[in-house]
């Protein structure tokens, strides 16, 4: 049996897994004309009940490499990093980007992040309280259902008020 890589060499290689993964290319002339290249994930973000939006990631002439979704506040940078000692600039230790100024390097290491945040984990984590709401509410519609069936009230016959801190029972 022959080996295949599956490490990302070229722009092609990054370009072929684009296509297969369902990644369109959706650069405007104007951003192509300034040597800026957008990608639109066939993934959706999920931001509340009515907030799903593609997730977007841009390569830019000047070596940076972006996450531009719309939902995003602001785009941010998923360029490597290096940490550097304080100096004349700067009175504190920092992290700087390392710009990437090869076009094909910056497809290559925007296919890599995509892949490694999106294709290689589960990209839908919901947390335990979320999934808890999730399983009541379509508990409490089931039980509203079938309450409306049998023409009763969706509650006990005991009813409970407590009015300046005195329970009454109804």
């Amino acid at each position: 049996m022959e080996y295949m890589s599956t490490e990302i060499r070229s722009a092609r290689e990054a370009m072929t897994i684009f296509k297969i993964l369902g990644i369109e290319e959706i650069t405007t002339d104007r951003q192509r004309k300034n040597g800026t290249q957008v990608f639109e994930l066939p993934i959706k973000q999920m931001y509340g009940p009515s907030g799903q939006k593609n997730l977007r990631f841009a390569t830019y002439k000047t070596g940076y490499v972006r996450n531009v979704t719309e939902s995003n506040s602001s785009s941010y940078q998923i360029n490597k990093t290096k940490k550097l000692p304080a100096d004349g600039r700067y009175h504190f230790a920092h992290i700087e980007r390392i710009l990437i100024h090869s076009w094909e390097e910056r497809l290559i290491h925007l296919a890599k992040f995509i892949i490694k945040n999106y294709y290689k984990k589960p990209t839908y984590l919901i947390s335990d309280y979320t999934m808890g709401t999730i399983k009541s509410q379509y508990r409490q519609a089931n039980e509203l259902r079938n309450h409306k069936h049998r023409d009763a009230l969706p509650f006990e016959d005991d009813i409970q008020v407590i009015i300046n801190g005195h329970r009454y029972n109804l």
